[in-house]
């Protein structure tokens, strides 16, 4: 499973039904620790490698298909692919306007049939591709939608980015909106089609602006906000969590929650040291001034980018808090359709928590314990991707398996 960018300005036209919970589950407080040996595969990159393929810029996204071969994007235009054992099979994409071509590729999903979707959010478009690389055709935004607004088209695109999305098995896809909706999408015709499925929980004084663009971009930044996690279930259902407690939702293809899965494990109060650990974390994530990245731009548009960054600077520093820190940081599922639930690490770690595996029917299987980041992608036959940097902070893609027991 990966991720594929879609467009959340549809989203945001729509409200969803949220279903009623038929069934809760309460698990056990107490960890059932899990061993977890991984057995290395292959790994791609670093500073040492050699072949071209292998000289990795920016990883957008990447995904396996169901024989396990893994494809990803190596920014800023071009797609790689390689076999079950990491051995090269082939790479395609070019930039340009033309079929096929990419203006600003930002994600990538493989379809359990093989097919590679590339975002564009430049063109504002997904470009698929045949399992060989051979381009089939390009799904735009609707363009029936009343009312477009092409700066708050893009500021959606790149909220959506950041919230991330998740594919689903049968081709179509769940994503959230930024806004605490998941949506659901396909790619069946000329145009990304989105429809309801799940309006999450929103604490109040957090619910975000439909207005003009200066009323989305605008507004105060709120810390420790419970974060809508969510991942696709075989069959069509969303595993999906929207508060700080530990509860985690499960529908079925309708969006109508049908299950939640709890634990006793309380929220942590925010204090004055947890408010401070997280403005300071927050700044450290801004691009610098003298970020090198910045050499080649113009001194008019490096002089906005420094305006940004000082707005940046200033909604951190005035940031204001939710009472408490949500239990849960990550949530993803497996192959096999496991749920992997990570709890939030300590300070500064806070993706290193242990992780949960638990069955989407309400079984805990046991937790997780190693201070391992969340796999990126996973894949059949337990394959897992870690997209990480070497110590030259260059980009590597390490590829492992899961023993059965916790795939």
């Amino acid at each position: 499973m990966t991720r594929i960018l879609l467009p959340a300005c549809l989203a945001a036209l729509f409200i969803a039904v949220h279903g009623h919970a038929q069934e809760t589950v309460e698990l056990s407080g107490e960890d059932r620790p899990l061993v977890l040996e991984f057995s290395e595969v292959y790994r791609i990159g670093s500073a040492a490698a050699v072949a071209d393929w292998e000289l990795l810029n920016v990883v957008g996204g990447a995904g396996f298909d169901e024989a396990g071969n893994l494809y990803f994007l190596n920014s800023p235009h071009r797609v790689v692919s390689v076999d079950p054992d990491g051995n090269f099979l082939g790479q395609f994409g070019r930039a340009g306007g033309g079929p096929g071509e990419f203006g600003n590729p930002r994600q990538l999903d493989v379809l359990p049939g093989g097919r590679i979707v590339v975002t564009d959010v430049r063109r504002l478009a997904f470009h698929i591709f045949g399992p060989e690389g051979v381009f089939e055709r390009s799904v735009r935004m609707a363009s029936d939608v009343p009312d477009r607004d092409f700066l708050r088209d893009i500021l959606y695109w790149t909220r959506s980015e950041s919230y991330g999305a998740r594919p689903a098995r049968e081709g179509a896809a769940v994503l959230s909106d930024g806004f605490r909706k998941i949506m659901r999408t396909d790619l069946s015709s000329d145009e990304a089609r989105v429809e309801p499925s799940v309006e999450a929980w929103a604490p109040l004084g957090t619910e975000a602006k439909f207005g003009s663009l200066a009323e989305v971009a605008g507004g105060p930044l709120w810390g420790f906000v419970p974060p809508l996690l969510f991942d696709a279930l075989p069959g069509g259902g969303i595993a999906f969590s929207d508060s700080s407690a530990y509860a985690i939702k499960v529908t079925g293809p309708s969006g109508q929650v049908v299950r939640i899965l709890r634990r006793p494990i309380v929220p942590q109060p925010v204090t004055n040291r947890l408010r401070r650990a997280e403005i300071d974390r927050q700044l450290a994530e801004l691009t610098p001034d003298d970020d090198p990245a910045l050499g080649g731009v113009p001194p008019t548009a490096r002089a906005m980018v420094a305006g940004f960054r000082s707005g940046q600077v200033q909604a951190i520093e005035e940031m204001q808090f939710f009472p408490e820190v949500p239990v849960l940081y990550a949530l993803r599922t497996t192959w096999e359709g496991n749920l992997w639930v990570q709890r939030r690490g300590e300070e500064p770690d806070v993706d290193l928590g242990p992780i949960d595996v638990l069955t989407p029917g309400g079984r805990y299987l046991g937790t997780l314990d190693g201070r391992m980041r969340m796999p990126d992608e996973f894949g059949p036959d337990g394959l897992v991707a870690f997209i990480e940097k070497d110590e030259f902070d260059v980009p590597v893609i390490e590829v492992k398996r899961l023993p059965p027991g916790i795939r």
